[in-house]
């Protein structure tokens, strides 16, 4: 199917008209074969407009100067035919004048263009205001959920059994490293914030939980920080209340730990859970 453009319905209200040339004519049709749902919808609303604006004229009635050219015509013919020779009259034509044709003033011409013009242009004022509508509602759903998301995350920060872990840096780390995480039992949800983690080049700070009597370490995913070194990560089901035991940060070659059950690089943090 052909593109639809705002032109195309500049050539309906004229096809409705029947002003367009045979050059215009030929282009809406054949982009109407194609299928064009919005261009059928305006021939409608243009068709159905002239239409009435054409019952809505005065009927048009001869004036007495053309009543009379034509009954003088029938006159002269009837004294011009012979008295006789019906045979041959049988075999003459006679050509009567032809009625005149109704005519619609200019005015009336220049008010269905109008019209036509106007309709047009409602129609593509409804179809930018449809879209805009549409994006509208699309981003007002966004932001709903979006709402919805940062009220889930402030639960966990909020929630009443809600544990407060700070992260230490340890003697591989360095001092302007900060971290916090704020973990629900309930959820076994955690939200976490980190300050000043920016990465030596070709490596990735990479966050772990420990877990199990055993301490036994799993990947919790690469802390991806801004130009400012600051980073948030809210993680799902981070672990068991009665099995994790901390969180840990440690320094991996760029994409982090080869294995997901054991950091390669050196631990640069740890924050123990509390009982």
């Amino acid at each position: 199917m052909s593109e639809h453009r705002e032109e195309h319905l500049d050539l309906c209200a004229g096809y409705a008209l029947g002003s367009l040339s045979e050059a215009d004519r030929r282009t809406l049709e054949a982009h109407l074969a194609e299928g064009c749902p919005t261009c059928e919808a305006a021939l409608q609303d243009f068709g159905a407009a002239t239409v009435l604006l054409t019952a809505s004229l005065p009927p048009a009635t001869p004036s007495a100067a053309l009543k009379g050219r034509v009954m003088a015509a029938i006159r002269a013919e009837s004294s011009a035919a012979p008295a006789a020779g019906a045979a041959a009259d049988r075999g003459r034509v006679i050509e009567m004048p032809r009625r005149a044709a109704p005519t619609f003033s200019w005015g009336w011409a220049a008010v269905a263009a109008a019209l036509a013009i106007a309709t047009a242009v409602s129609w593509n004022a409804a179809s930018r205001m449809r879209h805009d509508l549409d994006a509208s509602r699309q981003e007002m759903a966004k932001l709903e959920q979006q709402l919805e998301e940062e009220q889930r995350w402030a639960k966990v920060l909020n929630a009443p059994q809600a544990k407060v872990v700070v992260l230490a840096a340890t003697p591989q780390g360095t001092p302007d490293l900060k971290a916090r995480a704020t973990y629900d039992p309930d959820t076994k949800s955690a939200v976490l914030v980190f300050e000043n983690f920016r990465a030596p080049s070709g490596k990735d700070y990479e966050l772990w939980a420990i877990r199990g009597a055993t301490p036994a370490p799993a990947a919790l995913g690469l802390i991806k920080a801004d130009e400012n070194g600051h980073a948030v990560m809210r993680l799902e089901n981070v672990g068991e209340p009665a099995t994790l035991g901390a969180f840990a940060v440690s320094l991996e070659p760029q994409g982090g730990a080869p294995t997901p059950t054991a950091p390669t690089g050196p631990v640069v943090m740890v924050g123990k859970v509390g009982g």
